[in-house]
């Protein structure tokens, strides 16, 4: 910057820079007397000049307060000190005689610092006023003339709430009195805990020898779960694997390999180490399949069987309470007041679906190693229908779907399983085929199949069942329409071969059994000599015996030992003979059905009826109860019949009625003897619970031989043969 003129005035002084900015300092009149010497300080000089910018006041002000104290000049503040030290009179000579002047005179200085002695200080009084706490910058220093406010360094709340608990009591050392009965037990053990704490303390005991010895153990920090542990959050959580999930698991465990270690392959031991290589080792991963489309996975095995259990888990939903009535989980208290013997016939459910809607039931046959599995043969049941054959694999888990469903163009007459092979079923149809199924296989797979070179039968099989040869060979006995009596079996080759057993032929004369009108003489001859053989029962004892109905009214007892002749007849109907079954607590009564609207109780040995029972139609099935030796049930018509032979005969002890337009044609009891399967001519069949019956008798046997020998007591002679027969069989 250049130099800056000055020029002394007496009245003002005036400043000029070189550049645009003018300054103009007015200095009031000072130029006195040299006599009349004025003492001014350096704040009083301070106040003569004013500062003029552009004509604006831009002197400072006077940053003194009149209310503070002054100090003297020996207490000079540092700040505000002016005089220059004297170095030698040379110098000062050599000063300019004005300047000099001016720095020798003496000045009066405010100090900063404040006596409490001369002032009144006011504890009330705010020093932080006029500051905003939220512009105050904690970085910068606070000014000299302000004091910062102090925060606390903790803050408190108004109110505190305590909560004071009574901690656990710790007990370090507890010795409870106790009183007793002289003499007792108590008494006497608290005597001896007195006698050996007197020793211990002031006895023999207390010079006891006794060791006192650090030992050093591991350090174990434990806390109690009352004082620290809280408490963990806890819910309920289900965890469930199925079936399927277990097999799942298995099934990908046997797919991952092993791992194999390394090895060295030698194939000569002259070869040279050069030549050697390793075997790869193999990972252990896991086989996975590529994903697959619904329609890939629903045409498979395992996704059948899977969406089968799936069923019947969720059929039990609808059939829970029916469920547990079948399998006995609900039984009636025999000892309640309240029971009554009204034979009542509760449904469970029935067997239905479209596909076999309206096709009549022409034979049930029941699995032998599993009762919860039946097969239901539909075919025709008047000879006018036109129907195609179905076989429904039904289970009493899953009531609302078959299992299984397997279709044929020839109509079902029969169905029977295997006794040894329970997943295979004999079929018989209504053109003389025989075949052997496979109910394990989803589609239709034929095991064996009846050979027209072999089977001369082409009318319909109303019987087929299983049995055993000598050598424990299974064979499948049929009974035909034309009266033929077949054998087949299978060989090592797969054939189906077919053996006659026995043709029935046309009973003549007089026959044993129910006296019937005598007949006219017939002048033209039948068109066939054999009557048809309706239904086939086996004797128990001998076990090579079996007994023949026909369409014709009669039963012929044969033989495997005879063939193609019979070795007796009885006319047990005056119409064809539609079932037999034989009583299992007395294995010589038999019971029959027919189309002559009655049920006849037979005694082997005795050729007169022994006793009858009255139905409204045709009776088409009876069965015998096989918890309860007395009670037989009979459907005919559409009429259900419930029979007590010793309560009564003339009449049953209760009927159901179905509806008019249905015809029953099967009945059957289960294992258990408590339900009831009815089959009918519009493909359904029905479940019932049998309830209010007597209770079963310990004697079975014995009850059922009363009942018969009450029922005889109007006919002595029939009465004499049968303790006759029981006179030698107890010989024997």
């Amino acid at each position: 910057m250049s130099k800056a003129n000055i020029s002394y005035r007496s009245e003002s002084l005036k400043v000029t820079h070189s550049d645009s900015v003018q300054s103009q300092i007015s200095v009031p009149d000072n130029s006195t007397s040299k006599s009349s010497k004025v003492t001014l300080t350096f704040m009083e000089k301070r106040l003569m000049y004013r500062i003029m910018d552009q004509g604006v006041d831009c002197s400072p002000d006077n940053i003194m307060d009149a209310n503070y104290v002054t100090m003297e000049d020996e207490y000079s503040h540092a700040a505000f000190e002016t005089k220059l030290k004297r170095k030698s009179e040379a110098t000062l000579k050599e000063s300019n005689m004005q300047v000099r002047s001016e720095l020798d005179t003496g000045m009066k200085v405010y100090a900063t610092t404040i006596s409490l002695d001369d002032i009144h200080i006011d504890h009330t009084y705010n020093t932080s006023e006029g500051l905003s706490t939220g512009d105050v910058d904690l970085e910068q220093a606070p000014s000299a003339f302000y004091l910062s406010k102090e925060y606390p360094i903790m803050s408190y709340p108004p109110e505190i709430f305590v909560v004071l608990k009574e901690t656990e009591t710790q007990f370090l050392f507890e010795l409870p009195s106790y009183s007793f009965e002289k003499g007792t037990t108590e008494a006497s053990i608290t005597e001896e805990e007195n006698e050996y704490y007197q020793y211990i303390t002031v006895g023999k005991g207390r010079n006891r020898k006794m060791v006192l010895q650090e030992t050093q153990t591991n350090e174990y920090i434990s806390q109690s779960r009352h004082t620290l542990a809280s408490r963990p959050q806890k819910k309920n959580a289900m965890v469930f694997a199925s079936l399927w999930d277990m097999h799942d698991t298995y099934a990908n465990l046997a797919l991952i390999k092993k791992e194999q270690e390394q090895d060295e392959m030698v194939m000569y031991q002259s070869v040279e180490p050069t030549l050697l290589r390793k075997k790869e080792k193999s990972t252990n991963k896991l086989a996975k399949e590529d994903g697959k489309a619904f329609n890939e996975i629903a045409t498979t095995v395992e996704f059948h069987d899977a969406l089968l259990l799936t069923e019947r888990v969720l059929s039990t939903l609808n059939h829970s309470d029916a469920q547990k009535k079948f399998r006995g989980l609900v039984r009636m208290n025999p000892l309640s007041l309240d029971l009554v013997y009204i034979y009542t016939m509760k449904p469970l459910w029935t067997f239905e679906c479209e596909t076999t809607n309206n096709h009549p039931i022409t034979s049930i046959a029941f699995n032998p190693k599993n009762e919860d599995i039946l097969a239901v043969g539909h075919g025709k049941f008047a000879h006018a229908e036109n129907y195609n054959g179905i076989v429904a694999i039904w289970c009493t888990k899953n009531p609302n779907k078959p299992e299984r469903m397997f279709r044929f163009d020839d109509p079902i007459t029969s169905v029977a399983f295997s006794d040894r092979h329970p997943n295979q079923l004999a079929c018989g149809f209504s053109n003389g085929d025989v075949i052997i199924l496979d109910i394990t296989s989803h589609s239709v797979k034929v095991i064996a199949k009846s050979q027209r070179n072999t089977n001369p039968c082409f009318e319909p099989i109303w019987e087929i069942s299983w049995h055993f040869t000598e050598t424990l060979t299974e064979y499948v006995m049929t009974a035909c329409q034309d009266g033929r009596i077949n054998r087949l079996i299978t060989t090592k080759t797969h054939d189906f071969i077919c053996t006659p057993m026995m043709r029935i032929c046309r009973a003549e004369g007089k026959l044993k059994g129910l006296d019937t009108a005598k007949s006219c003489s017939k002048i033209d001859v039948p068109i066939t000599r054999h009557p048809a053989a309706l239904c086939v029962k086996w004797l128990t004892n001998p076990k090579h015996v079996y007994i023949v109905g026909t369409d014709e009214g009669c039963i012929h007892k044969c033989s495997m030992h005879y063939l193609n002749q019979h070795m007796d007849v009885y006319r047990v109907h005056t119409g064809p003979v539609y079932g037999i079954e034989i009583s299992p607590f007395m294995n010589n009564l038999i019971i029959t059905c027919g189309a002559d609207n009655a049920v006849r109780l037979w005694l082997v040995g005795i050729n007169d009826v022994i006793m009858t029972l009255n139905c409204p139609a045709a009776v088409y099935g009876v069965t015998f109860c096989p918890i309860n030796s007395t009670v037989i049930l009979t459907i005919s018509g559409n009429v259900l019949s419930i029979w007590d032979l010793r309560r009564k005969n003339h009449m049953p002890c209760a009927e159901y009625n179905f509806p008019s337009n249905v015809t029953l044609t099967f009945i059957k009891f289960s294992r258990s003897g408590d339900n009831v399967f009815v089959g009918d001519t519009s493909g359904k069949v029905h479940t019932f619970h049998l309830e209010d019956t007597p209770i079963p008798p310990f004697y079975q046997r014995k009850l059922l031989d009363e009942a018969l020998k009450k029922a005889l007591c109007t006919r002595p002679h029939i009465l004499r043969q049968l303790l006759k027969l029981e006179n030698f069989k107890d010989n024997n």
